[in-house]
């Protein structure tokens, strides 16, 4: 059988935090460690609870490697951003030169999905794998394949010249 161990001073402050507490959770947890503490077992503490036998030893062994400390929850950031671009934004994303983004520091001038990660990363405060980027595209329709030579230009009106030259040579 497992027990927490309180010393008599862990005690005092066990008591005092028991008696000044104003949240359900953390109240259920000291009590989980007081009760124990009194030699009530596991299972027993599980059922008044209505914990799983695990979650109790959790709450014993967390208190036993660092006291009340180490009890307290932790919260997690929550989930992670969202890519938020379209597929035209994306698109239109690959069309320019990497090269033309300061903060990437690349000559390069045909992307690559580690460039992509890092742009990402850099400019839309996301993180994300190059496996995640590839199913982003794959689910936009987007076709990712060999690299080829893109030609763009420092131009602002280079996607609307662009656009009437494909308008053109479709009709």
């Amino acid at each position: 059988m497992i027990y927490a161990f309180v010393s008599v001073g862990d005690r005092s402050q066990l008591q005092r935090e028991l008696l000044s507490t104003q949240d359900a959770r953390w109240y259920r947890r000291l009590k989980i460690i007081d009760l124990s503490s009194d030699g009530v077992p596991v299972q027993k503490l599980a059922e008044m609870f209505d914990l799983s036998p695990a979650t109790v030893r959790d709450y014993i062994h967390r208190y036993h490697r660092g006291g009340l400390e180490a009890l307290k929850r932790s919260y997690s950031p929550g989930r992670p951003k969202k890519m938020a671009l379209t597929k035209a934004e994306w698109e239109e994303l690959l069309h320019r030169s990497p090269s033309q983004f300061e903060d990437l520091n690349t000559a390069a001038r045909n992307w690559t999905q580690e460039l992509l990660v890092s742009y990402c990363s850099t400019y839309l405060g996301v993180s994300i794998t190059q496996a995640r980027l590839a199913q982003i595209f794959k689910k936009l329709g987007i076709n990712w394949n060999r690299g080829k030579l893109k030609v763009t230009s420092p131009d602002p009106l280079y996607t609307v010249k662009r656009e009437r030259v494909e308008t053109l040579k479709k009709k």
